[in-house]
């Protein structure tokens, strides 16, 4: 998809010289052919002194126009009367004290050929003027850059602002984070690059350094967005910056295994967790209450794996255990009668990272039957079969989104998954699925989902709950 111009717009209240730095640093980009840009620069009534060398500016350089504000009204205002005015399919933001990279529309626009992405942005360099104290910031890197939510660091379509997304006028501070977290809302289409996309100048004048959440709105803005989602039913869950990163580092996946007298089972299953290729993993077993020794077992065998013991009071409770030990951002559950394929959790990661709205992903299972163990005669052939799982044992899930519904129903005793996956649905959570064998439910007769009396009375108990929320 060609976008022929581009409008950056630049608000100014009484700046000088660093305008002009900044127009330079627009004019030096090295946007590839059939790309223009043009350079709204919107006055937020500055001062008198001021005119002149704004109408300076816009005869120094034809690529500029220059748009008058009545009177003073803010970065807000002032970015939506150049939205306004913009000519360009995509917009950019620049303050008039920071500067652009000279490679920064080379590096994103590629990214806009794709029509599901809306914004694109990359990383923030900090530049501290000399002489000045270094800002209280912990960096990502030591060329003092940061990933946040920064106009100055993105690109837009600009049919976005006809989505009810122009800035809210009424913040002095944190437009941008007010305008980020109604993106999120609307579960609109956005990448972060690892590169460099703004250079911010610190001065010792900026608006925003150093002040406290207090002053910048941000607790206001946090509430309002939570009030939105629950006017308009949405779940509690929303990415986070980081999410959106196209070169995400492999997260800590935490998998959480119950134990009760599984002594006997669980070696094929840990194997399948120690044998797959996604290696950045922690391993938390909870023994519920076992008598057959299988938490000494596996600190044996698997000195890696951490053991929580516990009272026995159900699988359910023994999952929320984990769930509260655990240090990953992301679960995936293990049943000690299962087995997992190698590349379970790398295909499930590689395809939850790709969508940061999506919660959840399952895989495909089929049950394989021990041998010397005969069916139940009202054992379908079909679970024989591959077919989607939504069984504890394929799920991949945010940690946050798990928290968010209350992770399992400890008053179930069989049917705590069948509950979860209703809830996460409820929420109207995103989900996906690896369409491929991941999982092999090994059925041995003694499965807890084969207790089909207590089985029947919780789904019919989940039933009624279901009619009842209606």
């Amino acid at each position: 998809m060609s976008f022929h111009q581009i409008s950056i717009i630049i608000p100014t209240h009484n700046n000088g010289g660093e305008l002009r730095r900044a127009i330079l640093s627009l004019i030096a980009q090295d946007a590839p052919n059939g790309y223009s840009i043009e350079i709204v620069i919107v006055n937020d009534a500055s001062g008198d002194e001021y005119l002149e060398q704004l109408n300076q500016l816009i005869r120094d350089f034809p690529v500029c126009r220059l748009l008058h504000m009545k009177r003073k009204s803010g970065p807000a205002a002032a970015r939506n009367s150049g939205i306004l005015s913009a000519k360009g399919n995509l917009i950019g933001f620049l303050d008039a004290d920071d500067e652009w990279p000279p490679n920064k529309l080379s590096l994103l626009l590629p990214y806009f050929e794709s029509n599901e992405i809306a914004v694109a942005g990359g990383k923030i360099k900090y530049m501290v003027q000399d002489g000045l104290p270094d800002i209280n910031m912990t960096f990502e890197d030591e060329e003092s850059r940061i990933t946040h939510v920064h106009l100055g660091a993105l690109l837009v379509r600009k049919n976005l602002f006809e989505k009810d997304l122009f800035f809210d006028v009424s913040l002095t501070y944190s437009e941008d984070v007010d305008w980020w977290c109604r993106l999120r809302e609307k579960n609109i289409g956005i990448v972060i690059s690892e590169a460099t996309t703004l250079l911010y100048h610190v001065h010792g004048k900026n608006m925003s350094v150093n002040k406290g959440i207090d002053e910048l709105q941000l607790l206001k803005i946090l509430h309002q967005s939570v009030k939105r989602r629950k006017n308009n039913l949405q779940s509690q869950f929303m990415p986070q910056v980081k999410d959106f990163r196209i070169d995400q580092e492999d997260p800590l996946i935490s998998i959480i295994l119950p134990l009760y007298n599984g002594k006997d089972l669980i070696k094929k299953t840990l194997d399948s967790v120690f044998n797959q290729t996604y290696t950045h993993w922690e391993l938390i077993i909870v023994d519920d209450g076992s008598t057959d020794n299988g938490a000494d077992f596996v600190a044996a065998q698997y000195p890696q794996a951490i053991i929580i013991r516990q009272i026995n009071a159900g699988v359910a409770a023994a999952r929320n255990t984990g769930i509260k030990h655990s240090n990953g951002e992301i679960i995936a559950f293990l049943d000690q009668d299962d087995e997992w394929i190698f590349s379970k959790l790398r295909e499930q990661w590689d395809l939850l990272k790709k969508d940061p709205y999506c919660v959840f992903v399952t895989c495909n299972q089929r049950f394989i039957c021990h041998d010397g163990v005969t069916l139940p005669a009202n054992f379908s052939e079909k679970l024989m079969e591959e077919h989607r799982a939504f069984v504890p044992s394929a799920l991949l899930i945010r940690k946050q989104a798990l928290l968010s519904v209350g992770m399992f129903d400890e008053s179930l005793e069989v049917s705590s998954d069948f509950e979860l996956i209703r809830r996460l649905r409820k929420a109207k959570y995103k989900e996906s699925n690896v369409d491929r064998l991941l999982l092999k439910k090994w059925f041995h007769g003694d499965n807890a989902s084969q207790n089909k009396p207590v089985l029947r009375k919780e789904i019919l108990g989940l039933l009624y709950r279901q009619i009842k929320e209606r």
